[in-house]
């Protein structure tokens, strides 16, 4: 059966941001061009501008939609465990591991465009925040008695800004000296829940 109007926008929104990490990871932020998403995407420059009028607009959903499976994979992680403590150890080592996956390369450039781009972001500002809120809320339903704390809130930006910035570092080659092993980082981020519950 013919698709409606409404599949079809579905389809073109999919292609374009599917074509756009695509770029993304493969040429830079720099390079990526609304032009060469549309072709990558096998879909016409105004059909592309009517979806995403400008380039940022076109990153920002790209990392909405990457964040969004970023949190949608720590729920389906299936981080389970006898304790607090235990399911604390099994989050931490989830959001270490996808902190670790090639495609956050794009996030972390992004970070960089936004320091002087306002655009930008104002963008990236307002997805961080959601999706803060998301891991926060993740990490409360699994660990009620830590995050009954007053400063659980603080513990776990704390905690994602420290794996952030330690799994960034780390890509670097020859930068093994400069971070803790993850081993390392994760006894002493753990140690901050178990002292402010």
């Amino acid at each position: 059966m013919p698709r409606t109007q409404a599949e079809r926008r579905a389809a073109t929104v999919d292609a374009l941001l599917d074509a756009t990490l695509r770029s993304l990871v493969e040429v830079g932020l720099a390079a990526t061009t609304t032009r060469g998403v549309a072709q990558r995407a096998g879909v016409s420059q105004g059909a592309q501008q009517h979806h995403f009028p400008t380039k940022a607009l076109l990153v920002d959903a790209t990392i909405i939609r990457l964040m969004e499976q970023f949190v949608a994979g720590l729920r389906a992680a299936s981080i389970t465990g006898d304790t607090a403590e235990e399911r604390l150890h099994r989050l931490l080592d989830q959001l270490w591991e996808t902190h670790n996956r090639p495609v956050i390369a794009v996030v972390h450039e992004v970070f960089t465009v936004a320091r002087t781009d306002p655009e930008t972001a104002r963008l990236l500002a307002a997805t961080l925040t959601t999706v803060h809120d998301d891991i926060v809320a993740l990490a409360a339903e699994l660990m009620p008695s830590y995050a009954a704390a007053p400063g659980f809130r603080d513990v776990m930006l704390t905690t994602l800004a420290a794996i952030r910035a330690t799994a960034q570092i780390a890509a670097i080659p020859g930068t093994a000296g400069a971070v803790p092993r993850w081993e390392t980082l994760r006894e002493i981020l753990a140690r901050q829940f178990i002292r402010y519950a």
